[in-house]
């Protein structure tokens, strides 16, 4: 009993409790019959009493729901080896009853049986033809492994010629340098494709999906916008090869750890050699070179999220018009405050989410609120912080005079009530160097947006504290407050924070959903339940 939340009582909606009551009875008839799915009779006889009924008296997107609620259903359900094994899975019946081909989206789980894998592929293909189907979203993930039978693979290759109007195709672990052209030549609005675990595909995979080799390239190439190829057998040159040709691409998601040097070294190069940009939208760069560093970043003008983990001491010569739509940035393994100060005055006038990762040098959190003003979401783990760091303010009007980058917005120094927008802080495993006034203090006091704290506690954050900081700062829409022991060998394994702090809390933040983790607090389990009692008319205590 160490969370406090709130009880809710909102009732379900009519239409939502109608659905269900329907599926309930229409899956309780499917699971009498389902020692008769080897029978093809009794499949069809029920497809045409439930289905067509179904059909004629539901409009479209009510099935969609009701296929969507129903799958959920199905798959909540506990699944016993010994129980179901030998009978047909429940989903093969729902979907061989509810499936139609003018419905847009579909999601196929995980089916143990093979059997059950054949009927599915079965009845895309009978249904399929010879219109195809009108599915916008479809995700197979149904095989368990990827080593599958010549039936199955025969199956999953004809019905992938019928999804014509795919805009998203998910597709794990059986996808194959076949399947690929398929899709290609298939897919011709296709916007996102996911195919982890599908060690069968290759680069040769990506050219037949992409068309390098016919006479003119498959329509994918400019619609394309997302690709998931994680676990698969692509290596640098296959994803240089989607990146180069896909114009569109704004996500690239592969194992980092196969290929990523190669890779972006294809981009710095391909920018170094032809000044070729791309539409990348993130990036991870663990960089040990400056060029290297700076030939990416240039080659990608697009970029929304970067993520940097580099010993660098200098950022490369960069301007804030290299990276203008840098939205969310994350900083891991710096050991050189100069790093960290340059990059937030070059990226931080627009920064809305900043993260930092195993940071070796004292951060200075007030720095970060007067470089980042716009700031809604931060997160620090592995960390030390402080106010007013060698690395702080003095820094920064160090920087002023000697360093060119921070000249270029001498500007946008100017005071400014920081954090007035952020939302969201979690910091883990995060050591405050100062006392008595620590940079969680600071960050209370002037967060007036605040609706979510997950951080590491302090001993010298104190109920007196807490109540002068509501004084000035009443956290208005907070909505979840949780607090865990402080971090060090030297620290208590508790903060020193009591009811006072969580009646506080409650009467000043109307919208406060959750306070924690109270475990760590110094607070008795007779104390908790008190708690639970006096505020029993809007919170309980969860375990």
């Amino acid at each position: 009993m160490s969370y406090i939340r709130p009880v809710k009582f909102q009732p379900q909606k009519l239409e939502m409790l109608a659905s269900q009551v329907y599926l309930s009875s229409v899956i309780s008839v499917l699971r009498k019959h389902r020692h008769f799915i080897s029978d093809a009779i009794c499949l069809r006889v029920l497809r045409k009493q439930i289905g067509d009924n179904l059909r004629q008296s539901m409009a479209k997107s009510v099935r969609e729901d009701l296929l969507r609620i129903g799958s959920g259903i199905i798959q909540r359900e506990n699944w016993s080896a010994i129980r179901d094994f030998m009978v047909p899975d429940l989903m093969v019946m729902f979907l061989y009853v509810f499936y139609t081909p003018d419905i847009r989206y579909l999601e196929i789980p995980n089916l143990i049986r093979s059997i059950d894998r054949v009927t599915i592929l079965d009845l895309l293909n009978n249904v399929g033809t010879p219109g195809g189907h009108d599915l916008e979203v479809l995700k197979i993930r149904m095989f368990e492994r990827s080593e599958i039978s010549l039936e199955e693979s025969y199956l999953v290759k004809r019905a992938l010629r019928g999804f014509l109007t795919l805009r998203s195709l998910t597709l794990w672990k059986v996808c194959d340098d076949a399947m690929m052209q398929i899709i290609g030549v298939t897919c011709r609005h296709l916007e996102h494709l996911d195919i982890w675990k599908s060690s069968a595909v290759s680069d040769s995979g990506v050219s037949m999906f992409l068309g390098l080799e016919a006479e003119r390239q498959f329509k994918v190439c400019s619609t394309l916008k997302k690709i998931l190829i994680k676990d698969t057998s692509i290596t640098d040159r296959g994803a240089f090869q989607l990146l180069f040709y896909c114009l569109k691409l704004e996500l690239l998601d592969f194992s980092h750890d196969s290929f990523l040097q190669q890779f972006l070294c294809r981009i710095g190069d391909s920018y170094l050699k032809f000044e070729h940009d791309y539409n990348l939208r993130n990036i991870f760069l663990p960089v040990s070179q400056p060029l290297l560093f700076h030939s990416v970043i240039k080659a990608l003008p697009n970029l929304e999220e970067l993520s940097v983990w580099t010993s660098l001491r200098q950022v490369p010569d960069l301007a804030t018009s290299d990276v203008p739509g840098v939205t969310s940035l994350k900083l891991g393994g710096l050991s050189h405050h100069s790093f960290f100060t340059q990059s937030l005055t070059i990226m931080g006038e627009n920064l809305v989410s900043l993260k930092l990762e195993t940071i070796y040098f004292d951060i200075s959190i007030d720095e970060i609120g007067l470089l980042c003003p716009h700031l809604e979401e931060l997160s620090i783990i592995n960390a030390r912080a402080a106010i007013g760091s060698s690395g702080g303010p003095s820094a920064i009007t160090s920087l002023q005079t000697t360093n060119s980058i921070t000249q270029n917005h001498t500007s946008k120094l100017k005071p400014t009530k920081p954090f007035s927008k952020l939302k969201l802080v979690y910091l883990f495993l995060v050591q405050y160097t100062d006392t008595q006034y620590t940079a969680l203090h600071y960050i209370l006091r002037y967060a007036t947006s605040l609706e979510s704290i997950q951080v590491t506690g302090t001993p010298y954050l104190t109920d007196s504290c807490i109540t002068s900081i509501l004084g000035l700062n009443p956290l208005s829409r907070l909505k979840r407050f949780i607090m865990s022991h402080p971090v060090g060998q030297d620290q208590p394994l508790m903060v020193p924070l009591t009811a006072r702090t969580v009646t506080a809390l409650h009467k000043s933040c109307a919208d406060l959903q959750c306070i924690g983790d109270l475990k760590y607090w110094a607070l008795t389990s007779v104390q908790r339940r008190k708690l639970s009692f006096d505020l029993g008319c809007t919170l309980s205590i969860a375990k």
